[in-house]
């Protein structure tokens, strides 16, 4: 696996990017500490953003103090018009966020509280001696895939389950979950941060970056990220993967999403990656990935 920066955009305007999406001609983007969901053209121009806060408090900000912000760090594609974003958890109940949106016409945005689900997932077997701290989403037919970072995690579950839930109509949807050790960095191991699912191939595309820091919610010095792949499979994901480092650019990044731009051909695809250089700073690489 191999993977070249074609060109790199900085994003005025858009703090602390966190997750990026395609639908369309069209880019979305949100920051963890924004309360907006960005907007953008193929030429990655902002041309509006959507509150996703309802609270006047943050209506003209830039950016939330971190003791608030929700944490916005995953965002993915459902269906052409569906997109989701999960707060990571790291915080309750500030980081305890579902957000569903709509992208007609209407721009329907639904928020849940979700304390109660990230519970469950906090008394799992799986996290004990670990922290909660969601970064990333996939979503194949019809399953969700959440990427926690250290302990590094892929909880698995079924969409319209998850939904039902919310709304009260059934119990916890079933969670399968899979370990996984990433490469390190100067002894330090990668922690997942961003993933998105093909569309042509049963293919998971995540990302990994490497910090100095020993919890879930500080910042630490920036020491690179990595790009992998993992196979989906009818009853669930490999235990193994593909993976190599993604150049640095100048500083060492931070990436902290990827989105699928164009699937070229078996084994070509061209990426785009949003990284966050923890000052609220964002920029965008776009990427050809070989493997």
């Amino acid at each position: 696996m191999r993977i070249k920066v074609l060109d790199t955009i900085k994003m005025d305007g858009i703090p602390s990017g966190s997750g990026i999406v395609k639908s369309g001609n069209s880019y979305h983007i949100v920051g963890d500490d924004s309360p907006f969901l960005f907007s953008l053209n193929s030429d990655f121009e902002v041309i509006s953003k959507i509150p996703l806060l309802h609270s006047s408090e943050y209506a003209d900000q830039g950016r939330i103090i971190k003791s608030e912000k929700p944490d916005f760090e995953t965002a993915e594609m459902i269906a052409q018009n569906e997109m989701v974003i999960f707060g990571s958890g790291s915080k309750s109940p500030q980081r305890d966020v579902f957000i569903r949106i709509l992208l007609d016409d209407a721009k329907l945005v639904e928020k849940y509280n979700i304390s109660d689900f990230y519970k469950s997932l906090k008394n799992l077997p799986e996290f004990k001696n670990s922290e909660l701290n969601i970064e990333a989403t996939a979503f194949h037919h019809n399953q969700i895939f959440l990427f926690n970072r250290k302990k590094n995690l892929v909880i698995q579950f079924d969409y319209t389950e998850f939904l039902d839930h919310l709304k009260g109509e059934t119990a916890l949807p079933q969670f399968k979950i899979t370990p996984y050790t990433l490469p390190k960095i100067n002894g330090i191991e990668a922690g997942f941060s961003g993933a998105t699912a093909l569309k042509n191939a049963p293919k998971i595309i995540f990302t990994a970056s490497v910090e100095n820091t020993n919890n879930a919610y500080d910042d630490g010095e920036i020491l690179g990220s990595f790009i992998g792949m993992i196979d989906i499979f009818p009853n669930g994901i490999s235990e193994t993967f593909d993976c190599c480092q993604i150049p640095n650019v100048g500083d060492k990044i931070k990436v902290e999403s990827v989105s699928v731009e164009r699937e070229i051909s078996s084994g070509k695809t061209k990426v785009v990656l949003i990284t966050d250089d923890d000052k609220g700073n964002s920029v965008v690489l776009k990427s050809l990935l070989e493997w």
